[in-house]
Order: C-alpha cells, then structure tokens, then sequence
C-alpha cells in the first residue's frame, strides 16, 4: 500500500496533493514480480557459442576470409572472433572447443609469416592433446606449384594427430577460391548449428 499524508496533517491542499503525489512515484518504481501481474518472466538467453577463427595470410587474402567468417558466425547467433596465428599459443587450443583455420601456403609449401611461430610450436613434441577441439580448415593455394594447399594440409594432419575432431573436412582452394570458400563456410555454419541429442552442438 502506498502511504498517503493524512488529512489532519499541517499542510495545505495543494501541499498535501503533491506530497501524495510523491510518495505515489516513489513507490512505483519498486522492483514488481511478472508472476504477481499475471505475466510470465522471460526465459534466460543462452550464452552464444564461442568460435575460434585463426588465419595464415601472406598477402591478406586469408585475413578477409577470416574477417567474413567472423561476420557470417556472429550474424548466426555465434561468438565468433578472428586473430593470426601467430597470435594464439597452442597451449590455449586445449580450452578451444570450435577452431576454424584458414590459411594459404607461401613460397614452396611453407607456411606465411604469421604462421610459422604458430607451426613450429604445434609440431613441436610437447604440443597440448586437443581431444576436447572440434576443427574445420580452409587451404588456400595455387595448383601450378607442386606444394599445392601444403600448409593447410600440414595443419589438418598435426591437429589430426594431437586429437581433434573434424566438424567438417578440409578444403583445398585454388586460385578462384571464392565458390569453394563460400561451401566451405555454408557447411561450418551448419554443422556448428546442428543440435545433438544433450543439447550442445554436434561434433562431427
């Protein structure tokens, strides 16, 4: 109930009308519980799940796609987030649980700049097992050099080996990446979104 100034209290009429008024406001904008107005509270928004997408990128090519990913992912419902290579530890894979990579391949079959530190600490014998790391990998290459996608090939192999799991097998792009890109990412976006039997994503 809200208070009111009594009618015998020292105050004028209009004094009295605005002090009810106050009091009338004041209490209004105490917390109401939905249930008690007849209304159901609103279910919890579930957190967005959390996609790693890592790029080796040499001229920039790769880095673009990384970023359309990215836009693709979030505009999904993902939590989607594009760094290089270079810039994550493999240590840190071990807590990654969907890792897209995409990533060309320089000179003959090597990896870019900004994947070489990355590389070297991944095929380094004491590498993190990543059995709890769902991935997908995207190679970008030109077919007239012998090497050809090599750097992504090498990546799949090694993730392969330390435990991970494929949502989705790799593919190799040639020069006109574009309409195999765009498969790729169509098929990632809907193998992340696919529910399993518990509720989480499938691991495919």
């Amino acid at each position: 109930m809200t208070p009111t100034i009594p009618d015998n209290a020292p105050f004028s009429r209009e004094q009295r009308s605005w002090l009810n008024g106050f009091l009338a406001g004041l209490y209004s904008v105490q917390e109401v519980n939905p249930a008690t107005l007849g209304f159901a509270a609103p279910e919890p928004t579930a957190p967005a799940i959390p996609v790693t997408v890592l790029f080796g990128s040499q001229t920039g090519t790769a880095e673009g796609l990384a970023k359309k990913t990215v836009k693709q992912l979030n505009t999904n419902g993902f939590a989607a987030e594009a760094k290089a290579l270079d810039a994550v530890d493999p240590a840190d894979l071990a807590a990654t649980a969907y890792l897209l990579i995409i990533t060309s391949t320089y000179g003959d079959g090597e990896m870019p700049d900004n994947a070489q530190l990355f590389w070297d600490a991944l095929a380094d014998d004491g590498a993190p097992r990543l059995e709890q790391t769902t991935f997908s990998i995207c190679a970008l290459g030109d077919s007239s050099y012998p090497d050809f996608c090599q750097a992504g090939k090498a990546l799949d192999t090694r993730l392969e080996a330390l435990g991970a799991q494929r949502l989705h097998p790799r593919i190799d792009c040639d020069i006109d990446f574009e309409d195999p890109f765009s498969e790729w990412l169509d098929s990632v976006s809907e193998a992340l979104a696919e529910p399993s039997g518990d509720g989480a994503l499938a691991l495919a």
